[in-house]
């Protein structure tokens, strides 16, 4: 999220606003401003305890896959072969990105991390502990960020990085969220990290830049990464238009990652988005398609810029390959809704259209003050002719019917409702800007408050795709997290080996949803048990940022591929 006095100082100037500071020393393991070429690495930092809890009864999932062979064969959120990968966010680079790994196995899990044939970081992760992995930028993907008065003034391009993604394995299986970056304040990092050294220039910027004073990132999100054994070659582009302004716009891209060599994928895009060249991709109109050939661990970033008339959105594309591959949806900034403050990044790993399910529950995110301001909305079409009802009632201007790459925006959505199809289709949330999950009534503009939330977005979880238990992270450094559980009216959730004593708010079909305050957990780890399948949606907030992911999901294949457009 970019802080209220500095979006209005970018609203004025057509630049965006940042807070932070220079790369200070090679402890720091950052790139230079826009420079070229890899930051250093870092190894596992400490982890915390997980504590396993007692499993409940029933359910399909209360044991977790021991090897890497069982992890393949159940198809889920557990894997041992991942691929974080960094996407274009203006966010200042002494800020890190890193990834955190959880075992919740009963072995330990070794983990290497390389990009191209360059080690990066190792850790060992003992059972029920995590790890976090620090991980340096990559310019090309990261993009262009602020200057020393905190202000981005050129916009991100479309670009492919041979060899550009990490590639973490484990020896066990776990779970693996990428954070960018990690950090929503100057506090912490890797060992050897130094906040102090950051040196303002010039001295006088419309907002401090004393490096005293604690800094902010003002633009974050995360992703729940999948494993490479349960991608596919098929994926529906499920997101939202960028922030738009004349000089200095912030674009929506999606990031495909190869994860075989010899991989050959097709992009249709959307007839409401176009491709902006950039290095050696050509621009690709509305409507148009394009080939890239792909090995393990190149990543394609492609861009779409919003247009004064509202164009500008890749939601619907379709990504169709060969060999499984990996692909990140999001902006570079985004407003949620349009005309309210204030902007962040956004993004998510979008889920294989095989695993789209018939039957959704969708509930706005627990808001900064334990309350429900509502999100943004949108419902998205994988097949011509898709019908949907609304058994708990139909939200204003949600669509009866669907075609495929077809998508409808709700707008702001306050209350919980049921959504059921006769064929595949995805729903995706979006927060509000923090000027209304967090307004200060003396500061009805959002424009120097310091409140807590902003955009992010995440995928709603198939009733398909439910489990019976979660490991999942809520960074302990974030001021407030919830977890948000979707289940039936009598089915039982322990957290963290304690029985929730909470009765779930009823949404219909006999289900409804809890909302859980989050403690520090073990280092931010939890574990979610219930004794029926559960969707969980796991949200935290900081001064001007938040993060929103799925919990986990199951990822069965449970939907045919979706035709190329004709």
């Amino acid at each position: 999220m970019f802080g209220r006095s500095a979006l209005m100082v970018a609203l004025a100037t057509a630049v965006l606003g940042l807070t932070g500071c220079s790369a200070g020393d090679s402890n720091s393991r950052l790139t230079g401003n826009g420079g070229s070429g890899n930051g250093g690495s870092g190894n596992g930092g400490d982890g915390g305890f997980l504590d396993s809890g007692t499993a409940g009864a029933g359910g399909t999932d209360l044991t977790d896959p021991e090897t890497c062979e069982e992890a393949a064969d159940r198809k889920t959120y557990v894997g041992c072969d991942f691929w974080p990968t960094v996407t274009a966010n203006g966010v200042w680079s002494i800020f890190d990105f890193a990834v955190v790994a959880a075992n919740a196995g009963n072995e330990t899990a070794s983990v290497t991390v390389t990009i191209g044939a360059t080690g990066v970081a190792t850790a060992e992760i003992p059972p029920n502990e995590l790890r976090t992995i620090f991980l340096p930028w990559v310019p090309a993907l990261k993009g262009p960020e602020g200057n020393q008065c905190s202000q981005i003034i050129s916009s991100p391009s479309t670009a492919r990085v041979d060899q550009g993604a990490f590639h973490l394995v484990s020896s066990r299986p776990i779970a693996v969220y990428q954070f960018n970056p990690l950090q929503y304040a100057s506090i912490g990092g890797p060992p050897g990290k130094d906040w102090t050294k950051c040196k303002p220039s010039p001295p006088v910027c419309p907002f401090p830049t004393n490096c005293n004073q604690t800094y902010y990132t003002y633009t974050n999100d995360a992703s729940l990464l999948l494993p490479s054994t349960a991608m596919t070659g098929n994926y529906r582009v499920a997101g939202r238009h960028g922030y738009f302004h004349p000089t200095a716009s912030f674009p929506e891209f999606m990031t495909i990652t190869g994860t075989q060599d010899g991989t050959e994928v097709r992009v249709y895009v959307s007839s409401t988005g176009t491709i902006e060249p950039g290095g050696p991709i050509q621009a690709v109109p509305g409507g148009g398609n394009t080939t890239l050939n792909l090995n393990a661990g190149d990543v394609v970033q492609l861009l779409t810029y919003t247009k004064a008339s509202g164009s500008g959105e890749l939601s619907g594309s379709l990504i169709q390959a060969n060999k499984p591959v990996q692909v990140i949806a999001g902006t570079a900034c985004s407003l949620a809704p349009d005309d309210k403050v204030a902007c962040d990044h956004t993004e998510e790993s979008l889920l294989p259209a095989e695993t789209f399910g018939k039957h959704y529950f969708v509930t706005p995110p627990t808001g900064p003050n334990a309350d429900t301001p509502g999100h943004i909305v949108r419902i998205y079409g994988n097949f011509d002719g898709t019908s949907l009802t609304y058994p708990s009632g139909m939200p204003a201007g949600a669509p009866t019917s669907l075609n495929a790459g077809q998508w409808v925006d709700l707008g702001i959505v306050q209350q919980s409702f049921e959504v059921q199809a006769d064929q595949a289709f995805a729903v995706a949330s979006f927060q509000l800007g923090g000027s209304l999950v967090d307004p200060d009534p003396s500061d009805p503009d959002g424009v120097n408050d310091e409140g807590r939330g902003d955009p992010s977005m995440s995928y709603m979880t198939a009733v398909e795709q439910y489990r019976t238990k979660y490991v999942f992270l809520a960074p302990s450094n974030y001021d407030l997290s919830y977890a948000d559980v979707v289940m039936p009216l009598d089915a039982t959730l322990e957290l963290d080996g304690s029985t929730v004593n909470v009765a779930p708010t009823a949404i219909g079909s006999g289900f409804g949803v809890v909302r859980l305050g989050l403690g520090p957990g073990q280092q931010g780890a939890h574990i979610l048990t219930a004794t029926k399948p559960v969707g969980l949606q796991v949200i935290g907030y900081g001064r001007y940022t938040s993060y929103q992911y799925p919990g986990g999901m199951n990822l069965k294949a449970i939907a045919p591929p979706p035709e190329p457009p004709r």
